[in-house]
């Protein structure tokens, strides 16, 4: 019984450290979904931009096949949200067609860089013309799911 007594007192600690720790990188789980023209999209990167520059730190995440992403601040582990405050939301989905080496590249468009196709429009790509207005990302978990609705209009 006395052994019993003294483990679970050097357990305590141990226990009361897993999960109920302070994050050391003040972030908060964010998680969300992105639709374009009404259906999941995959392969879209989203980036939260502080609005107070202060110690804020920007997040980012790209969605998945069913639209769903979640963000991760600069220097913290992967999906582990963001510092709370305001942020505004930019997306992008591009690609750029590669050949063997830059050289190859330039030779294939004659001297050009490579055409950029947007799989979603530029405007999202810009906090000034995105049309989106800013999230707050809250201390509290259950307030931090974001769902966009991008269109091609």
């Amino acid at each position: 019984m006395r052994i019993t007594l003294i483990i679970a007192i050097l357990l305590v600690p141990f226990f009361a450290g897993c999960g109920g720790q302070d994050n050391p990188f003040g972030t908060v789980y964010v998680e969300g979904t992105v639709t374009f023209d009404g259906q999941p999209i995959d392969g879209v990167s989203i980036t939260l931009i502080p609005r107070d520059e202060g110690e804020q730190l920007s997040a980012g995440g790209v969605t998945d096949a069913n639209g769903k992403f979640t963000v991760t601040a600069g220097g913290s582990p992967a999906g582990s949200g963001a510092r709370p405050g305001m942020y505004d939301v930019t997306f992008s989905k591009i690609s750029i067609p590669r050949g063997a080496s830059p050289e190859e590249d330039m030779m294939m468009y004659g001297g050009r860089r490579p055409p950029t196709t947007f799989h979603i429009p530029e405007r999202y790509g810009n906090v000034r013309t995105s049309g989106l207005e800013p999230i707050v990302v809250d201390t509290n978990r259950r307030n931090n799911v974001f769902n966009f609705a991008l269109t091609s209009e």
